[in-house]
């Protein structure tokens, strides 16, 4: 996974409930990157959240232990980029764009080996132009200004 420096934090409304996007900011304003033509979904459930929807305290080492499993499977070689990840509404979503769908479907299978404290779906499909990507990144805008109600 990439440096912590490497990523814009925002905090938005999903449902009505809050929301936290982490997004890649090295891939801003790049529209996609050839080959990397389908996007993976991954939904990894929060076992008990918050009325909020967020996850409690006593989670967050394990939700990230368990981001790191499924990064590190399907990161491995370059073959997938994790793009997003998106707290809230009792789950972390995790997006990447790949370059192979079938080997990010049998990457996912073997995270599902790997992470025990949590249940996760996964789905891969197209999405040549990174429309999803190019979605947050108009949501997110440039980083908010520390008076913003959006800003983490």
């Amino acid at each position: 996974m990439s440096n912590p420096n490497d990523w814009i934090l925002a905090r938005w409304q999903r449902n009505g409930y809050p929301t936290v996007i982490r997004m890649a900011t090295a891939y801003r304003g790049m529209g996609s990157i050839p080959g990397y033509e389908h996007k993976v979904i991954v939904v990894v459930e929060l076992r008990d959240p918050q009325p909020s929807g967020m996850p409690q305290t006593s989670e967050y080492d394990d939700l990230e232990k368990a981001e790191l499993a499924i990064c590190g499977q399907l990161e491995a070689g370059n073959d997938s980029l994790c793009v997003l990840a998106i707290t809230g509404c009792g789950t972390r979503d995790l997006i990447f764009y790949t370059r192979d769908a079938q080997e990010a479907q049998q990457r996912i299978e073997t995270a599902r080996t790997l992470v025990t404290t949590h249940t996760f779906n996964a789905g891969v499909e197209p999405d040549k132009d990174w429309e999803l990507y190019a979605y947050f990144d108009r949501l997110v805008g440039k980083p908010p200004s520390p008076a913003s109600d959006n800003a983490v």
